[in-house]
């Protein structure tokens, strides 16, 4: 066992509507407790203020983002999601993040991990390259991003005219394809691959709190559990803050979340969730749309508390579940929505477009996907050296310590 550095290099990247340091594999322990340990203290985690890590005291800004080459002739790099939890002491690797997976393009771009230039003009008016980005601990299927990058050096174009609901200002259009990811073949399903609708029917029903609800659980880029937001006492529009304020509300929300869990065998018992699957499912409470040209509207839920925007997967998912007939999504939705290319999610923030297109359904009467992605701007904010606390008591090898193991990891 070696001392710990000093420091490790890192880069701090907003992808889309979250935020998330970066790290090579290489320069952080191996996977494992020792990489949660380290990852939480780096962070601040647990602390509801995150006031001595990098951690922004939200969800969205409490998320490390692990790259390593890849060997598959499929893939270009492979990406680990870390979740951090704020408050509580735990790092959940299951789920992937699209706002984050939005980031990793430009990072190996930049940091030199791609072996062949694949240009192209995926997005009007940019020269893209193409990054194809494997996910072994969570989906673990092949997401591609389309990344505006200069035919000179071959280096991300950050510069864009492209604004996205949730952050300022604009950026280059990142094109996220979440086609492979659990979708063209319906029978996979991307978190528990048990198909599209693990359930086995596009409504269920359970009790939450002494009353009966109805729910649809959807497995496309992310497992979401969707219920009414009627069901919870909400109109659906509720800012975050104030849904984050309402602790009954919020318990609900887990017990709902537990027992859909349960059910489709996240967890051993609805009460042992945060511990068995912290991040998955979410929740998403939909309601009809209030904003013109939207199909629908969400409130997310992430690590327990609602989220400010919306989850780029979230809202994959999403759109997926609008072309499950009978699901809530497709009892909610304009009904518009069957005939348009583009899926509008209203979230907190604005609206979330996805495009999406099928190719008729498989053997189970389930949509098969052509086309279902999404667009998001990425910034650096950050590249240096990260200090590591004297007090963390981690050590590992940096030269060595990071091979994969039988498992991937």
């Amino acid at each position: 066992m070696h001392e710990s550095p000093q420091t490790v290099p890192a880069a701090y990247l907003r992808g889309g509507t979250s935020k998330a340091l970066f790290f090579h594999e290489r320069d952080i322990p191996p996977h494992g407790p020792d990489r949660d340990k380290f990852l939480m203290r780096i962070m601040g985690s647990p602390d509801p203020m995150q006031i001595d890590g990098m951690g922004g005291t939200y969800p969205v800004t409490s998320k490390v983002a692990i790259v390593r080459p890849s060997d598959r002739e499929d893939a270009d790099v492979e990406f680990i999601f870390a979740q951090v939890s704020v408050s509580e002491s735990f790092v959940d690797t299951k789920a992937g993040c699209g706002n984050i997976s939005a980031g990793i393009g430009p990072f190996v771009i930049n940091e030199g991990l791609i072996r062949d230039r694949r240009l192209g003009h995926m997005v009007e008016g940019y020269t893209t390259q193409e990054v194809r980005i494997y996910q072994p601990l969570s989906t673990q299927k092949v997401l591609v991003a389309h990344v505006p990058v200069s035919e000179k050096t071959g280096r991300f174009v950050e510069k864009g005219d492209y604004r996205i609901a949730g952050c300022p200002g604009t950026g280059s259009p990142i094109l996220m394809d979440y086609r492979e990811v659990g979708l063209l073949n319906p029978t996979t399903g991307g978190g528990v691959h048990k198909g599209l609708m693990p359930t086995g029917q596009p409504v269920n029903k359970m009790d939450v709190d002494g009353h009966e609800i109805e729910y649809t659980i959807c497995d496309a880029a992310h497992i979401i559990a969707f219920a009414k937001a009627a069901d919870f006492g909400l109109r659906g529009n509720e800012h975050p803050r104030a849904i984050n304020e309402d602790k009954k509300l919020l318990a609900r929300v887990r017990e709902f979340r537990g027992k859909a869990a349960h059910l489709v065998g996240l967890c051993r018992a609805p009460s042992t969730v945060d511990e068995d699957s912290p991040i998955l499912p979410m929740v998403a409470l939909i309601s009809e749309p209030s904003q013109e040209g939207a199909h629908i509207q969400s409130r997310l839920f992430l690590d327990n508390a609602c989220h400010s925007a919306m989850a780029g997967a979230g809202a994959t998912c999403t759109a997926a579940c609008s072309r499950m007939p009978g699901s809530l999504v497709a009892q909610l939705m304009r009904k518009t929505a069957l005939e348009d290319k583009v899926f509008n999610v209203q979230h907190p923030s604005g609206v979330l477009p996805i495009s999406i297109d099928t190719d008729g359904v498989g053997d189970d009467g389930l949509p098969i996907f052509k086309t279902l992605s999404f667009v998001r701007t990425a910034r650096y904010l950050f590249k240096g050296e990260l200090f590591v606390p004297e007090d963390l008591d981690v050590s590992w090898d940096r030269e060595g310590a990071n091979g994969h193991d039988a498992n991937g990891t």
